[in-house]
């Protein structure tokens, strides 16, 4: 008996004190997120001071060629003479503007270190509009300090910078459709536009993913409003798309003049089907997969950069259509290879241990952190009795999307990079929502009306 009293006395007072540490947080959680993004902008800048000027993989070298290439006046080229769509433009144009205002390789990795400084502020602002302001501190936190996260802040990819643009656009764009916006309605829209619009050009695959929220946005306005006030409320979301367009569709007229084709982004579509779907593709391949024999027809026949594209979509085309259940299996693995830890490299010398336990001990927590928010949410006990709300239901629909179109050409731990800034948002919430059910209730923000 008085063992058990005893029991009760321990469990009120590790109750009273998680609701004291839930209500700390909640009452902080602005200044926990500012120190969360200051701490990681003091970090992250050492990271890129001391990685300096030496480009360690392929594709960094590639990217600078192209920003750099720009700014001699020599245009978009691999090779300072003929015009190229290779490579997806976006990053290379944001490197650029780094380099035209003098600018070097140091600088070009800052550019993403400030990209995720805003992935911190947004992970905040997400995780209050998700679950609260515990949720919100506790993604800012994880967000900022997330391995995957930091190394690929400081390496000249476009991954971290897209998942900025993404979480951006969404953000922006739903202050911009918020029928209380007023005058302010143009800016926010103008902004979500130019961000989805630099997103496309700088990492294609997040085409549909704008159109999702393009949708999810036009319902969220018209939502409850009478038949005859809906069209008004999609005039935002119109203009949106309109806005978002207009990059892209520059783009295109420049490929359709300088290359005498249509292409929507790049020409690296066929390659990088190839790359996943041919007789020597397995799940984790990607870019070690041997393709020398299709690159060697490719070569004796003198197929254009255009021409070359059609030929290797087409091959992977006509390997699935021949295998069609090898394609199916190399598929499934493809789906599970998005949630690896590592990755075999292209680049040799690359491959760490340390590295890759790191990977693994901060990538499956999150992963099982986002099972467990699903898991609550099916049966009704994530963020309220009601389940999880519809901006949350988005942002996972987002990310199991992703994972599925990845798998269509070839999945990359890289690739994965900017699905994991938008798990943190719906594993934080699990966190939180774990943390706060039985020790304090969520305080609303007000920015959850909009």
């Amino acid at each position: 008996m008085e063992s058990s009293v005893s029991m009760r006395r321990d469990g009120f007072q590790v109750g009273r004190s998680a609701r004291g540490v839930a209500g700390w947080v909640d009452r902080h959680a602005p200044r926990i997120a500012a120190v969360a993004g200051a701490g990681y902008a003091l970090a992250g800048t050492a990271y890129a001071v001391g990685l300096g000027d030496r480009l360690r993989y392929f594709d960094e070298r590639v990217y600078v060629g192209l920003a750099r290439d720009l700014v001699a006046g020599h245009g978009y080229t691999l090779d300072h003479v003929h015009p190229t769509a290779y490579r997806p433009p976006g990053y290379p144009f944001l490197l650029a503007a780094v380099d035209a205002a003098g600018g070097g390789i140091v600088a070009m990795r800052l550019l993403g270190v400030a990209a995720m400084v805003g992935l911190v502020w947004l992970a905040y602002r997400f995780g209050v509009l998700v679950s609260g302001r515990v949720a919100g501190a506790l993604a800012a936190l994880v967000t900022a300090g997330y391995p995957l996260l930091v190394f690929t802040a400081g390496t000249l990819y476009p991954q971290v910078h897209s998942a900025f643009l993404l979480l951006l656009g969404l953000y922006l764009g739903m202050r911009g459709t918020a029928a209380d916006t007023g005058r302010r309605r143009w800016g926010y829209l103008l902004g979500a536009g130019v961000s989805f619009g630099v997103l496309i050009l700088a990492v294609p695959t997040f085409g549909p993913s704008v159109l999702a929220v393009a949708g999810w946005l036009g319902w969220r306005a018209v939502r409850g409003r009478p038949d005859r006030a809906r069209l008004a409320g999609l005039a935002p979301v119109v203009v949106l798309l309109a806005v978002t367009a207009v990059l892209p569709a520059v783009w295109c007229v420049r490929n359709a003049v300088r290359l005498h084709a249509f292409v929507p982004v790049s020409t690296n579509n066929g390659v990088n089907l190839l790359l996943g779907n041919s007789r020597n593709a397995t799940t984790g391949g990607g870019r070690v997969t041997d393709i020398s024999g299709y690159e060697d027809t490719a070569r004796a026949r003198g197929l254009s950069e255009v021409e070359q594209d059609a030929f290797y979509r087409d091959q992977a085309v006509d390997w699935i259509r021949a295998h069609p259940a090898d394609a199916v299996t190399l598929y499934a693995g493809k789906v599970l290879n998005n949630f690896n830890f590592r990755n075999e490299l292209a680049t040799s010398g690359q491959n760490s241990p340390t590295r890759d336990l790191i990977s693994a001990l901060s990538f499956y927590p999150l992963l099982a952190l986002f099972a467990l928010r699903l898991a609550l949410a099916r049966r009704g006990r994530a963020g309220g009795v009601g389940g999880i709300g519809g901006l949350e239901r988005l942002l996972i629909g987002i990310v199991l999307g992703n994972v599925l179109l990845l798998a269509v050409f070839y999945t990359r731990l890289r690739f994965r990079v900017p699905l994991d800034a938008v798990m943190i948002i719906s594993s934080a919430a699990a966190l939180a929502d774990l943390f706060t059910r039985r020790t304090a209730p969520r305080t609303p923000d007000q920015s959850n009306s909009f």
